[in-house]
């Protein structure tokens, strides 16, 4: 629908940019950004629960509750890189290669992360939720991994400019992590990477305790994505554009409770299908039914059969009366 062109254009702008001033906050070595853009790491929900920030917690609970789950789509660092690598991803397949389909939900595996996560951060071994909380992922690997990286960029340049002579820049100290850290960092962020150039994004929805727990607030949002079935047409276009794998076009339903809010599906519909609302569109003939499955099948069958069986049981015994009848009738006329 081209009326979502511009929710998706939102949905993109404010998540490149909210990434990248949490590149700079993290990369940079004057604090010149620190000060001016810090306040946006206060929008964090791990960081916000370890600080015991209850109003940053509140304030993205209740706007889970209303619009879904836009801080995985806007407000989420891991989120954009997930997205950047599920496009390129696509982009190097073929055909049907390239689409999404919709898979069961990994409930227990979802519950069960989010438990250890839990249980982890009451007794203060931070170590698993610093790899499975999205936030802190991506900023370990931007401080361990791309930050000594531009410090040397930033030494190099400033040694180039005192050797010619054609400007002055200020050498910084560059500190480097461990081996462990830097791998760790590395490799969390690469697996996550992976999985959604293969998947778009199964993080999101299997390991990602944020993901679980807006996820369960998410599930009866206000505003969310509707399918209407008198419309929709069963072309799959919204399934295959579907990052979380969400939509079960089996029963025209949208999984709200993995529903990312990518908006992909918004803008693929040729038919202008589904929609970003607050109500939900019911059916304008509800007693209508496919024949499709085994059970309802054979409940015509077995109606059938009752039905055929009843009519044999008619037919017998009007024959039966009519006989009767008849034989009375000889027996007076004779």
């Amino acid at each position: 629908m081209k009326r979502y062109q511009g929710l998706k254009a939102m949905r993109i702008t404010v998540s490149v940019a909210v990434a990248a001033v949490i590149t700079l906050l993290w990369i940079e070595y004057s604090d010149l950004v620190l000060g001016a853009m810090g306040w946006i790491e206060h929008t964090q929900i791990i960081p916000a629960g370890m600080a015991l920030s209850g109003v940053t917690i509140l304030f993205w609970l209740v706007m889970t509750a209303l619009f879904g789950r836009i801080y995985c789509s806007m407000f989420c660092p891991l989120g954009v890189v997930q997205d950047v690598a599920a496009r390129l991803g696509r982009m190097s397949r073929k055909g049907s290669r390239r689409d999404y389909h919709y898979s069961p939900p990994m409930t227990r595996l979802r519950y069960c992360s989010l438990a250890v996560v839990a249980v982890c951060l009451f007794t203060g071994l931070l170590i698993i939720p610093a790899i499975l909380d999205p936030y802190s992922m991506y900023s370990a690997f931007v401080l361990n991994v791309l930050k000594p990286v531009w410090g040397w960029v930033n030494n190099a340049v400033a040694a180039f400019g005192v050797y010619t002579g054609w400007w002055t820049v200020t050498y910084v100290s560059v500190i480097t992590a461990s081996l462990f850290g830097i791998a760790l960092s590395v490799v969390s962020l690469a697996g996550v990477a992976v999985s959604a150039w293969l998947y778009g994004r199964p993080f999101c929805n299997t390991f990602c305790p944020v993901g679980t727990v807006l996820g369960i607030v998410s599930a009866r949002s206000l505003w969310h994505i509707d399918i209407d079935t008198d419309l929709c047409t069963n072309c799959r276009k919204c399934e295959h554009a579907c990052k979380a794998h969400c939509i079960d076009l089996t029963d025209h339903v949208v999984d709200g409770s993995r529903c990312v809010g990518c908006f992909d599906c918004l803008t693929v519909c040729p038919n202008d299908a589904i929609f970003y609302r607050p109500d939900r569109k019911q059916l304008s003939l509800p007693m209508m039914q496919s024949l499709d499955s085994p059970e309802i099948g054979r409940a015509s069958a077995c109606s059938g059969t009752s039905a055929s069986a009843s009519m044999n049981t008619d037919t017998k015994g009007m024959k039966n009366a009519l006989n009767t009848i008849s034989d009375e009738t000889i027996s007076r006329t004779s």
